[in-house]
């Protein structure tokens, strides 16, 4: 019984890795912002490229975000912000899991870069069931795309939100707070 659980396990994590992203056009890189963990389901985090609003979206959404390449400043914001330095190679896919935190009145957010290695794992065992999770959470859910409503509320109040942000990461930054990197060798190898 314990063989069949195992090779039912095996084949429906080959069938998940099998599924291939959408691919990022000629000079670009895409950048998949997940939320793989239910935790504060209901909570949208909001997403940025440096001062540029991405959107925002809960649990069982996924964002497919296509750039130049290059240096960008990736954050996300809900009770807290939490940032990522990215440096990005065209043709390359890479992929944010936007970890819920626990927070005083809403979820916080933490983003964590998905590295596609099996050597940054503990075991290969974790390094499967997270592929499998990070997968899953592009292939089951839904595409967010930013819709009218969400560019009117960043034209109304995002301003100050983006200004104050950028302004605490400059601070962070001049204080030598470490930040999470995402380089060009973390892309996902489909």
């Amino acid at each position: 019984m314990k063989k069949f659980f195992f090779f039912a396990f095996l084949i429906s994590s080959v069938l998940a890795f099998s599924q291939e992203l959408k691919k990022p056009a000629e000079g670009k890189a895409i950048v998949y912002f997940i939320r793989s963990n239910s935790m504060g389901f209901l909570i949208n985090f909001k997403y940025f490229d440096g001062e540029k609003y991405l959107g925002k979206f809960n649990y069982g959404k996924y964002l497919a975000y296509e750039c130049e390449p290059g240096k960008h400043l990736f954050w996300s914001k809900s009770e807290n912000v939490d940032f990522v330095e990215a440096n990005l190679d065209a043709g390359k896919i890479y992929i944010i899991d936007s970890e819920p935190q626990m927070g005083a009145f809403k979820a916080g957010v933490k983003l964590v870069p998905f590295v596609d290695d099996v050597l940054q794992f503990k075991n290969e065992k974790k390094y499967l069931k997270t592929k499998e999770r990070i997968l899953k959470s592009i292939t089951e859910k839904k595409e967010y795309t930013i819709n009218d409503e969400d560019l009117e509320e960043a034209k109304q109040d995002l301003e100050g939100v983006v200004r104050r942000n950028i302004e605490k990461y400059n601070n962070r930054k001049a204080n030598d707070s470490g930040f999470t990197q995402l380089t060009v060798e973390m892309n996902y190898k489909n």
